[in-house]
């Protein structure tokens, strides 16, 4: 069969950070990998790099099988396109990704069929077929829907994915400077349940760690000098690390990385962190989340602010860029903005990431929401109210905070692809919004 694997554009707004962080496609190219084993003959739309809309792509062609993904902010562009694939094929319409692993039950349209809410993308073949007794997976019926069991997977049941979209539009996939980025990943799932993030339910809860070799043959066997390691947390399990560092080293693999970790490890492996820098680390993203140990506990984040300034210390004396990233909690105000601003410059950090603290949806209690638009699910808008500032006075903060965390950026000379000019004028016409505009 002909088999359209579909990932919508992750916003369409004016902050799509285009040109700035593109990911590539991977567990599409799973699946494709998989659907060609069994004869299909497979297309890659991925809205992040296909210039054409979708109804234009699909009007010349023909497809007997749609497969989309999503994450929470892109459903209403997944189903969009879900919909008019139906219209125009009347054809097998699958979802699948993230957001169904949680919120399965959003995906259940009348112009849906399948709802795959799992990692076990090696039963798509046999879905297509008919097939509807697979774990994970829901699908509609005469009577209406029905779900069937939720089973985790081991991920070394998989293959290795099939990258030929990706070397076909290599220049589009990057991590900041880091062109060319290839994500390869090594787990499912997250060992560790911070409260605020949605990843440790993936995998039905289940961390599921790949084979250290397995994920050593697949760097070697693809030339891509940016390897972005994708893990929830890569920086886990010390024997594991020391085995993957041993690896790279002894093959004389040559690569750049960029993975995530956790502080409270970086702080207390100095030495792996630079056997790590050594073979290639560039870039360690890392969950902050906030200056007080107070809102770390809040958070069940199992770390202290100590740890987080000893982690900052550690790479930049192993020449490790650092990602910062902090939550803006609902309960700040000014005075928590500019002592996060007045953090974030007394320690030099150079890389920071912040986003607005969003209770995901299918995890949280959904009372609290003040919208009922899943594109402001996406880290860059409020969807409860502030606590002790009004929605208009938070923004007015959050605003400024952008603002000098762009001017310090483009004074320390980093991010220098980006029209820093175009984001702070955006800014600051944001500040002298209307309440109502907010809302």
């Amino acid at each position: 069969m002909k088999v359209l694997l579909v990932r919508p554009e992750e916003s369409r707004s004016k902050y799509d950070f285009q040109g700035v962080i593109e990911n590539e496609c991977l567990d599409l190219e799973w699946i494709k990998a998989i659907l060609k084993k069994h004869g299909h003959e497979v297309t890659i739309f991925d809205k992040q790099v296909e210039s054409l809309p979708f109804t234009q792509f699909i009007s010349d062609k023909h497809f007997d099988v749609f497969y989309g993904e999503c994450r929470c902010f892109q459903e209403p562009f997944i189903l969009e396109y879900a919909r008019a694939f139906k219209d125009r094929f009347n054809a097998l319409v699958i979802l699948g990704g993230i957001h169904a692993q949680v919120c399965k039950d959003r995906l259940f349209k009348d112009y849906v069929d399948v709802v795959l809410s799992g990692y076990n993308y090696y039963d798509l073949p046999a879905v297509i077929e008919g097939k509807r007794d697979c774990f994970n997976l829901s699908y509609k019926t005469e009577k209406g829907w029905t779900s069937n069991d939720s089973k985790a997977v081991d991920i070394n049941d998989l293959p290795w994915p099939d990258r030929e979209y990706f070397y076909k539009h290599k220049d589009r996939y990057q991590y900041l400077d880091m062109k060319h980025a290839m994500w390869i990943r090594s787990s499912f799932s997250c060992p560790y349940r911070c409260s605020f993030c949605i990843r440790n339910f993936m995998n039905n809860r289940v961390y599921s760690r790949r084979n250290v070799y397995d994920l050593v043959d697949e760097i070697e066997n693809n030339d891509n000098y940016n390897v972005y390691l994708v893990d929830d947390d890569f920086l886990f399990d010390e024997k594991y690390l020391h085995t993957f560092i041993s690896e790279i080293r002894n093959r004389n693999i040559n690569r750049r990385f960029i993975c995530y970790g956790r502080a409270d490890f970086i702080a207390s492996h100095e030495e792996l962190m630079k056997d790590f820098a050594e073979i290639g680390l560039n870039y360690v993203l890392v969950g902050f989340e906030d200056i007080r140990n107070r809102k770390l506990e809040d958070y069940h984040k199992l770390n202290t602010v100590e740890n987080n300034e000893k982690c900052i210390r550690i790479c930049k004396r192993y020449g490790i860029r650092l990602m910062a990233m902090f939550i803006l909690g609902l309960d700040f105000i000014g005075k928590d903005f500019r002592e996060l601003y007045s953090y974030i410059k007394k320690n030099d950090l150079k890389h920071v990431a912040v986003s607005i603290y969003t209770p995901e949806l299918g995890i949280s209690d959904e009372s609290f929401y003040i919208t009922d638009d899943l594109t402001h699910f996406d880290y860059l808008h409020l969807v409860c109210k502030p606590t002790r500032l009004s929605i208009r006075s938070w923004y007015f903060h959050y605003y400024v905070l952008l603002i000098r965390l762009f001017s310090k950026a483009y004074k320390d000379g980093i991010y220098d692809f980006l029209d820093y000019g175009d984001y702070i004028r955006s800014f600051i016409r944001n500040i002298f919004r209307k309440e109502k505009e907010y809302e």
